[in-house]
Parts: structure tokens; C-alpha cells; sequence
């Protein structure tokens, strides 16, 4: 017997397979809704047969060609008409969305010829142009140089607010495409940063193929380099205290990049040219051009990352960098403890020779005289410095020269990390009592 059935509705019920051809057979049958289920397959040409149909609902399954309704032409071009506007619509907001996608593309590729760097929107620094900074340094003349590298030179500058500047200028013609690498790291990175013993970003000019700027906070005492190093500097002024104080900057400032913002930052170039002096004698790290920012998984900073591309410099790379191009915290340790050294023996830490002639770095140097007693180790000092230092300060140097020498130890993993540092360097600055006051 024929089930007598008027509306049915099978909607929402996970059914799959081929349509049933047998529903054709019910009488008296007005609307059937099969939607949002899994059929698949062709529909059934009896369901045109099905004469009281007047409403037929099976959308959302994976059915192929046409119903042939001849039950109700109404339906079949109300039907039609309806499947006309969505089928449209559809196509609408797919050619929108494809449009979207396309622009989105097109303007990232343009990206690299455009002026504008991907990154200026979201930062707060102030644009520079080409014509500014050529005012402000005199047309870059050589008279302003205060710094060089391969990449960029640098120059002292005065804005037309009066403000003196350090402009940082990348050399595009021999280095373009290193160079264009390195400025869009170092602003991406100086641009999150703030600390007071990190350089302070003030700007930048952007105009491609013509220039690529920072423009930094002026340093008046210069950087580390010419202070040890270059003839005519005052040596009254750099007490032990005083080269302490600066260890410990630099220090706060990689602890900073290292475990103080949301990823460990590892510098991978530090040296005594990339930290730079304020009139107080603070120590502020600055370029950042080979900085490497480590995953956010690392939680202590002391997983491996890799870069294929050379970095750093000769005499302060840490050997798993140099050979195996192992990147972690502890790299900039090493560099670190190396910066010690040299500011308190005033050597370079490569080109030395034993008294053998044989070739000596300055940790062989350092390593060889603190197993050799103090008497030695006053031999190997900056000779100002060993001819000021009481015995108390005797102590705290030798015990200083130790802290660098486990910075440099081969195995990253037997060196301290930067706060294990700092903590130590606090504690030998406070065994030194601070210098009596002039009398008038």
C-alpha cells in the first residue's frame, strides 16, 4: 500500500547514497525537503513526474542535473529564477574575493620598488628625506664622518630643529642588496626596543635607489673602539670603577636582548665599535644590522638557529658561530667577554704574538698570565691602569679577567648567561670604593 503522505521533510538527517526514485510513487505528495543531507548521484527523472509536487528543497547534498519538473512549470522558473540569483551572487563574491586576493599580492611585490618601506605604517619614527639629512651633515661631507664600515658610513649631523644626530647612511652602490637586508632588520628591530643602554632610533630615509638612513641619537663621547684604542684620549678618566661601569651597561643591555623583550635577540656582531658612549660615559649597543631574533619557543634563548650568511667579525666570534654557525645568547657572551679583555689589556683580540713569535689571541693571553700569577697579569694590563691599581683593585681585576675568561670557554654551555654576568659585575664594582671629591 502507498503511504499517503502530503508534506515530507527529511532535512538535517545525515542521509547519503542515491536519491530513492521510489518517492515518486507517493500520492498526494506537495513538498519534499531533502537539503543538508549527503546524497550523491544524478537526480531522478521520476521526481518530474510527481504531479502535486508544488515544492522540492534539495540543496546542500552532491546532486547532478536536473529535476525536469513537469509537475509545476510555476516551480521549475521560480526555482530557476532563485538558483539564477544565488548561482550570480556567488560568482560575484568569488570575482570580489579573487580581486582582494590579487591586489593584496601585487602590492606586496611592489613592495621592493617602492619607497615606502613594508614596516613604516607601524612605526612612529619620524621620515627623513634625502634633502634633509644632506643639510643636516653638510652634504655628507667627509668632514662629519664619526664611523665607516663596508655597509654604511656614519656621520654627525644636526636636524633643523637643532638636534644633534648620528646619521647612519648604507652604501648602496657596492652593497645594495646586503645593505637593503640589513637597514630593514635594523629597524625592524631598533624599533621595538627600549632600553637605556640601547642606541635610540629617531628616524629614517627611505627613497629607493637613492638613499637608506637611520638616523640615531648622538653619542658625544664616541664609540668603544677609539677609546681604548685611539692615541690622545685622556687615560685619568678610565679608573677600573670607571671600566667596570661600562661593562656593566653594556651588560644591562644585553640581558635586555637576551631575556627582557618578548623574544631572546642576539646581537651577533658585538664589539668595542658597536657600543657607543653618552656625555656621562654610558655605554648604549648599537647595530643591529646582523641581529637574529630567536623563536618564541626558546624560553632560556639556548636553542640553536642557523644562518647560512656570514656575519660578525673576526677575533670576537664565538667559535660554534664561526665554524658551525650555531646561533644562541650565548655568542654575544662571548663577544662580551672578549670586549672585557681588550678594555683592560688594550690589545686587539688577534694579531698578538708570544714571546716566541708564535701567533697569540688575547684570551690565550689572559688565559696564560692569570696561571702565572699577578705579577704577570699587571704585565699584560693597559699600563695606566696597572700603574693606578691598589691591591684591593688587584683582586677585583684578576677576579674580573676570570669572569671574561669563562665567557670566552670553547662550549657554549660552560659559559653564564648575561644576568649570571651582571650579577657578578655588580658585585666587583661595589669591592671598589667610589673616587674621593675634588676639593675646590
Amino acid at each position: 500500500m502507498v503511504q499517503v503522505v502530503d508534506i515530507l521533510n527529511l532535512s538535517r538527517n545525515n542521509l547519503n547514497g542515491g536519491l530513492p526514485g521510489s518517492l515518486a510513487n507517493m500520492k498526494n505528495l506537495s513538498s519534499l525537503d531533502l537539503s543538508q543531507n549527503k546524497f550523491k548521484g544524478m537526480i531522478p527523472e521520476s521526481y518530474a513526474n510527481i504531479s502535486t509536487l508544488k515544492q522540492l528543497n534539495l540543496s546542500f547534498n552532491q546532486l547532478e542535473g536536473r529535476s525536469h519538473l513537469a509537475a509545476s512549470h510555476r516551480f521549475s522558473k521560480k526555482g530557476l529564477l532563485i538558483l539564477g540569483v544565488l548561482g550570480s551572487l556567488i560568482v560575484l563574491l568569488l570575482l570580489t574575493f579573487s580581486v582582494i586576493i590579487f591586489c593584496r599580492y601585487f602590492r606586496k611585490q611592489k613592495t621592493v620598488e617602492n619607497p615606502e618601506p613594508e614596516y613604516a605604517s607601524a612605526l612612529t619614527l619620524k621620515r627623513f628625506n634625502q634633502k634633509d639629512l644632506e643639510i643636516a651633515t653638510g652634504f655628507f661631507s667627509a668632514e662629519n664622518v664619526i664611523g665607516a664600515s663596508t655597509l654604511s658610513t656614519v656621520y654627525k649631523g644636526r636636524t633643523d630643529d637643532g638636534k644633534i644626530v648620528a646619521v647612519k647612511k648604507l652604501n648602496l652602490q657596492q652593497f645594495s642588496a646586503e645593505a637593503d637586508k640589513c637597514f630593514n632588520r635594523e629597524v625592524k628591530t631598533l624599533s621595538r626596543l627600549r632600553h637605556r643602554n640601547l642606541v635610540k632610533v629617531l628616524g629614517y630615509a627611505w627613497e629607493s635607489g637613492k638613499i637608506k638612513a637611520l638616523v640615531l641619537e648622538y653619542m658625544e663621547k664616541g664609540n668603544l673602539d677609539s677609546i681604548i684604542h685611539e692615541p690622545g684620549v685622556d687615560p685619568s678618566r678610565w679608573t677600573l670603577l670607571e671600566r667596570i661601569n661600562v661593562c656593566i651597561s653594556i651588560a644591562r643591555g644585553l640581558v635586555y636582548l637576551h631575556s627582557g623583550y618578548d623574544f631572546p635577540i642576539v646581537h651577533c656582531d658585538l664589539k668595542p665599535s658597536n657600543v657607543l658612549l653618552d656625555g656621562d660615559l654610558e655605554a648604549h649597543v648599537s647595530d643591529f644590522g646582523t641581529a637574529r631574533v630567536l623563536g618564541v619557543h626558546l624560553q632560556d634563548g639556548s636553542s640553536v638557529s642557523s644562518s647560512s650568511a656570514f656575519e660578525g667579525t673576526i677575533g670576537y666570534l664565538a667559535p660554534e658561530f664561526a665554524y658551525m654557525r650555531e646561533l644562541t645568547t650565548k655568542v654575544d657572551v662571548f663577544s662580551f667577554g672578549i670586549i672585557v679583555m681588550e678594555f683592560l689589556t688594550k690589545r686587539r683580540p688577534t694579531g698578538l704574538a708570544a714571546e716566541d713569535g708564535l701567533p697569540l689571541t688575547l684570551r690565550q693571553l689572559v688565559d696564560a698570565a692569570l696561571a702565572s700569577g699577578s705579577e704577570r697579569l699587571l704585565q699584560i694590563m693597559d699600563p695606566f691602569l696597572a700603574s693606578i691599581v691598589t691591591a684591593k683593585e688587584g683582586e677585583v681585576l684578576e677576579k674580573l679577567l676570570k669572569l671574561a675568561l669563562s665567557c670566552t670557554c670553547t662550549e657554549p654551555g660552560d659559559r653564564p648567561d648575561m644576568n649570571e654576568v651582571l650579577s657578578s659585575l655588580l658585585k666587583l664594582g661595589a669591592k671598589i670604593p667610589p673616587p674621593l671629591p675634588s676639593s675646590s
